[in-house]
């Protein structure tokens, strides 16, 4: 059955079927420019909505009438068909325009949120600050977790690659502070405090990077960047609160300053204790997770999805899910 879609009726991704012929706003999730066995251009595109992704191909006739100076982020009106390949569905990009988000009559529908209620991811960073030792240090992750408990709510935790939706930045805390906690209980030489503080406050500098709608940086971001930014914040209100001399504070402005782990991946310096340098290995950690969950949402039938340039390769579901897939004899 063939259903068109237009500005008025956008089909969610999962309620796409094959035979499908759609025009409609997606938001691109992720563009590599490729090459046919032939050697003609292509773009795989990754497009999605609050619902999931779908790949998308646009091949070279495609790519000389509409150009393809795309990006990830994006918001782009797409017409084409939904076919098969592998078993898995994808979208046939025929003509593809670059959109502003204004155009949708509910621009909520291309922007995922947390399935976590942010409100509770709050509360048990407020349960973690409050059982830090020296109470001084506790008193500075509190005070700096209420002040800005609204952006953190809000806040996304990446532009594009990993968390990136409204409440994405609480759960990536969270997740990451549970982490570095599990891990801290079999290795009794890591300071559980400076760890668990470090753990909530790596990425605080991000509400003040990105946009609050979600559409990339702002210019802040962009000329100085959340690490700096962070550790900006944290000083200050260090400082407000007369506890910047403290002989852990060092400590804890290092873990927020190398949890990018490399100066290439901008971090200004590199770890140099053992409390930054379990942040940072749990920090990249969860992203990849999350990067691999997400990319997981669409597999081929031999459960590997597409080639994900994040991960550097294609990801496979496990025997485990594809078994559930397999319909009862």
């Amino acid at each position: 059955m063939n259903r068109s879609s237009s500005k008025e009726t956008q089909i969610l991704i999962r309620d796409f079927k094959t035979g499908y012929t759609i025009d409609q706003f997606f938001q691109l999730r992720s563009v590599d420019a490729r090459k046919t066995r032939s050697g003609q251009d292509y773009l795989d595109l990754v497009l999605g909505d609050r619902t999931g992704t779908i790949v998308g191909k646009m091949w070279a006739d495609a790519i000389r009438k509409w150009g393809k100076d795309f990006k990830a982020g994006d918001c782009l009106k797409v017409g084409g068909k939904v076919e098969v390949f592998k078993e898995t569905l994808q979208v046939i990009a025929e003509h593809v325009r670059r959109a502003d988000i204004s155009e949708l009559s509910d621009p909520t529908v291309l922007l995922r949120t947390s399935g976590l209620d942010p409100e509770t991811l709050l509360d048990e960073l407020r349960q973690y600050a409050l059982k830090l030792e020296p109470v001084e240090l506790g008193n500075l992750v509190a005070t700096i977790l209420e002040n800005n408990s609204e952006a953190l709510k809000e806040c996304q935790a990446a532009k594009m690659i990993h968390h990136a939706y409204k409440g994405g930045l609480i759960e990536h805390v969270v997740t990451v502070t549970r982490k570095v906690d599990a891990i801290v209980s079999v290795e009794q030489k890591i300071d559980r405090n400076l760890a668990i503080a470090g753990a909530i406050l790596h990425d605080i500098g991000k509400i003040v990077e990105l946009n609050a709608t979600g559409q990339g940086r702002t210019p802040e971001g962009r000329l100085v960047g959340h690490v700096i930014i962070g550790m900006d914040m944290v000083r200050d209100a260090a400082l407000r609160q007369d506890v910047a001399d403290s002989p852990w504070f060092r400590e804890l402005q290092h873990i927020i300053l190398s949890h990018h782990g490399e100066t290439e991946f901008g971090a200004p310096v590199r770890p140099s204790t053992r409390e930054a340098l379990l942040v940072h290995f749990i920090d990249n950690l969860d992203s990849r997770l999350k990067i691999m969950e997400e990319a997981l949402e669409s597999t081929d039938s031999e459960g590997f999805t597409t080639y994900n340039k994040w991960l550097e390769g294609r990801v496979f579901a496990g025997f485990r899910s594809l078994a559930k897939e397999q319909p009862n004899d």
